[in-house]
This record gives structure tokens, sequence and C-alpha cells, in this order.
């Protein structure tokens, strides 16, 4: 199976790289450091030669709530996709896979509801349709809150960094509001062996991808005092606004009984190989 990964300088596309890896040749695609200059943004498709069997988009704009954010996280997360499926078949790919967000189901009244929800989904929506014309097979990965022990991905999960922060020197876990809400996270390891079975297997449709607990914010905290082996301190700020729980999202069982694999890095084993990875850069 020969891959290629748009997105080569994103984390996630990094670790799906490596993955694939392991089932035959993958190259590149992407704005810099990439075998095939790429750049979603951009409406026009570079020609390549090369010939694929898949084609994995792992690049995404996380917009903002200025005019210019909104313009951009549309452009490259709908209109980018719609290209990225363009060079796919180009390449002559037989399936596309469109690493997406389970944002992309919120609806205008859940909590953190904004461009990147809904400019997820209507790349969903128009990679379903560009694919169905033309035969090719598709599938949509919702994923969770991805997480990883190197800390690559704090810009976009600050909370739980700030958990490992304060477990890790020993500070109380300050949680704003009185409401124990609930997160889910992804390790990137888990993301990313997913991804590739599911490519390597040919498996098509939506797919909701999270780990099979939803844990409350004190029992990850909890969880992060207990890895780094600090006395655990956890106190809620009730005059602080409540941290809202986020809409339900079902995991993917059907999916994970197919692939053969069930997400296997829960919170308390992640936040465990954070610290190993912390003590090794020490």
């Amino acid at each position: 199976m020969k891959s290629l990964v748009v997105g080569s300088t994103s984390v996630i596309g990094k670790a799906v790289v490596q993955a694939l890896s392991r089932h035959g040749p993958v190259r590149s695609a992407g704005r810099r450091g990439a075998d095939i200059p790429f750049d979603l943004s951009q409406p026009i498709t570079p020609i390549c030669n090369e010939r694929f069997d898949v084609v994995v988009l792992a690049a995404a704009d996380f917009g903002g709530t200025q005019p210019e954010d909104l313009v951009r996280a549309e452009l490259v997360n709908a209109v980018g996709a719609l290209s990225a499926c363009r060079l796919a078949e180009q390449c002559g790919a037989r399936h596309f896979i469109l690493l997406s967000s389970r944002s992309a189901s919120y609806q205008p009244t859940d909590p953190y509801f904004g461009i990147y929800s809904l400019s997820k989904r209507h790349a969903e929506e128009v990679v379903s349709l560009y694919c169905q014309a033309r035969g090719m097979a598709l599938s949509v990965l919702r994923i969770s809150q991805v997480f990883d022990s190197q800390g690559q991905c704090r810009p976009h999960q600050p909370l739980l960094y700030a958990i490992a922060d304060a477990a890790q020197a020993g500070r109380p876990v300050n949680l704003y509001g009185s409401n124990d809400a609930r997160r889910n996270y992804l390790h990137l390891d888990d993301l990313a062996e997913i991804c590739a079975r599911v490519a390597e297997q040919g498996i098509s449709g939506l797919h909701n991808c999270c780990h099979p607990e939803t844990p409350r914010l004190s029992e990850i905290a909890q969880a992060a005092f207990e890895a780094f082996g600090t006395p655990a301190d956890i106190r809620f700020v009730p005059e602080k606004s409540d941290i809202p729980d986020l809409p339900s999202f079902a995991c993917a069982n059907e999916l994970f009984s197919r692939i053969g694999f069930i997400p296997q890095i829960d919170i308390r084993r992640g936040f465990e190989m954070m610290r190993a990875h912390r003590e090794c850069m020490s």
C-alpha cells in the first residue's frame, strides 16, 4: 500500500505518516518540508505524476472570530479538502481518508461552536459529494480531543497540559466553576494506529474516534497527581464561570471491532508517558 498524507507539518500528520509507514511507502504533501508542495489555502491543485492507493487529509485551520479567520478556515478546511480530493483522484487513489473533528457535529447552541465546527462539517459534506460522484471510497474519522506525551498538542489542549504542569510541580489544580465537566482525550499514538488500520483494511464510512472512557475533570486531575507522584490537591473555583460539558459523542465500537484495535492509552497512562518524557528531557 502506497500512501500520501496531506499535512506534512501537522502534529497529527507526522504521527500518521509514521504509522502508515509500517504498511508500505508513504509520501507527504504540504506547504513546508514535504515531498509534494501543496497549499490547502490555494485552490490550485498541484500536478502530481505519482500513484497512490490512499490519501489522508490530516491538516486543518482552527479559525478564530475575526472576519479574516472565518474566510481562512473555510478556505483551508472546506475548499482545501476539495483540492485534496482532486489531488487524490489525479494520483489514482481508490481511498480518501478525512481526519475530521467531533466539533463537526456541534450545533449553534453548543459550547465552543464556531467556524472550525462549521468548516469541518462543510469539509465532510463536500468531500462526500466529490468521492461519491467519482467512485472513490471515503472514510471520515471524527476525532475527539488529541493529546500526546511530548506536549506537541499543548496549543489546542491548554487545560490538560495545565493540569499536568500543576501536578508535576505539586501545585493545586484549580478548576473554574462548580461543574465537574467530562472530557474525552484520545492519545496521538492511538489515533495514528486507528488511521493506519482503516487505510490498510480499506474501511469506509463515518466514524467517531475517541477513547472509550470519558472521565470528569477531577478524575483527570487525580490521574495526573498519581502519575507524577505528588499529593492530590484539586479545587473548584465557584466564583468563576463553569467549564461546560461537551455534547455527547458515541464511541466507534463497531469500527474498533472491525480493525481489531481499541485505544490503548487512557488518561492515566498518558500522564505516565508524559512524565517519562519530561524526565528524559530534564
